[in-house]
């Protein structure tokens, strides 16, 4: 029975031993989960002020990128209005420049017909100056040939009375000198 009761108590002691180093485990995963507990919470804590705080920097990135939106629309907008005036402006001076040529092309066709009909009227002048300045020329020339071939026939005329009178003067010579052939000849045989 002593045996028995030793037992017992040895396993009693073994087991207080064990209960306490369980206790003892138990307190210290307790104190384990209560560590972890308060470092959730402070991670919890710490997480939710980041995500506050991240919020406010996003809201305020938000605000200042909806400034900077407006701001850069407003430009945008007067941008627009300042190259919609500029090509309106543009449009008003290429209209005004085309008019302009308009009317310089008239004025240059207008002044080129003038030129045009002043052209052939000086041109008929010419042409008219020119033939009056060839028949006039015609007829001085006719009247040149004309004059020319009266002189050729008063010369011709005078080549002939010319003529004719040198051969009735050297007919004349001829008899002169036959007669005096003649006379020499008696002359000679008389003497």
């Amino acid at each position: 029975m002593r045996a028995s009761q030793d037992f017992w108590q040895t396993s009693h002691a073994e087991m207080q031993a064990r209960l306490s180093v369980a206790q003892g485990e138990s307190q210290q995963l307790r104190d384990t989960i209560q560590s972890l507990r308060d470092a959730l919470e402070e991670s919890r804590f710490g997480i939710e002020e980041r995500i506050t705080r991240a919020v406010s920097a996003a809201q305020e990135d938000h605000k200042q990128l909806k400034a900077t939106i407006d701001a850069l629309r407003d430009e945008l907008e007067l941008a627009r209005a300042g190259e919609a005036q500029r090509t309106q402006a543009a449009v008003s001076a290429a209209n005004a420049e085309i008019h302009q040529l308009h009317a310089t092309v008239q004025t240059l066709r207008d002044e080129f017909e003038l030129n045009k009909a002043g052209e052939l009227a000086r041109r008929a002048e010419a042409v008219a100056v020119a033939n009056a300045e060839i028949l006039q020329l015609r007829q001085t020339t006719q009247a040149l040939r004309d004059e020319l071939d009266g002189i050729r026939a008063a010369k011709t005329r005078e080549i002939g009375e010319a003529r004719t009178l040198d051969q009735r003067e050297i007919a004349q010579l001829q008899t002169t000198i036959q007669q005096l052939r003649s006379e020499l000849e008696q002359h000679h045989a008389g003497g």
